[in-house]
């Protein structure tokens, strides 16, 4: 098993490709050296989840109660992004004695071995990132401005809608945003 424990100088989030096609990743940065990991869409939005409700739970007037989510310049990744495994579970704690938010990361197993195996895999690797609350704070804020970069959701299904068009099934097709067949 392969094992990283870092307290990076940067922990971010960004993504490559297209709303619709996009492929995620985090990114822990230390004196210059990126280190990338392949993570779902979904992941990300829990984890910038999870970490407001530890920097609530340390300090219930945590500024994270007013402040604005947007893209920070100083969390852009640095290249080459080139993912080392792919997240599969991941873990919150915070260390009170150093005043650090942990986030444990896991490679992502395949489902049969996931299915079959109760012990740990000795060859999955997995990451401890330590994060002081400012570094915590700036990655969700980036965070939840990164994943609501996709492409927007009808408002009558629920669904993404591509840039095409979108064929919504709340409308029967007969919604200005359908794309007509021809």
């Amino acid at each position: 098993m392969s094992e990283l424990e870092q307290t990076p100088d940067v922990f971010t989030v960004d993504y490559i490709g297209e709303p619709g096609a996009r492929t995620f990743f985090l990114q822990t940065q230390l004196e210059g050296v990126p280190t990338s990991f392949l993570v779902e869409k979904q992941q990300v939005a829990v984890l910038a989840d999870r970490l407001r409700e530890v920097l609530l739970m340390i300090d219930s007037d945590d500024t994270i109660k007013s402040a604005v989510t947007s893209r920070d310049p100083g969390l852009t990744p640095l290249e080459p992004v080139e993912p080392g495994w792919r997240i599969g579970n991941m873990a919150l704690a915070y260390d009170e004695a150093s005043d650090m938010i942990i986030i444990l990361l896991e490679e992502a197993r395949a489902e049969e071995e996931a299915d079959a195996a109760s012990e740990p895999d000795p060859d999955a690797s997995a990451a401890r990132i330590m994060l002081r609350r400012d570094q915590a704070r700036s990655f969700l804020l980036h965070a939840i401005a990164v994943v609501d970069e996709g492409r927007p959701i009808c408002q009558l299904c629920g669904l993404p809608m591509d840039p095409a068009g979108h064929k919504c099934p709340a409308s029967n097709g007969h919604h200005p945003h359908a794309t007509p067949e021809i």
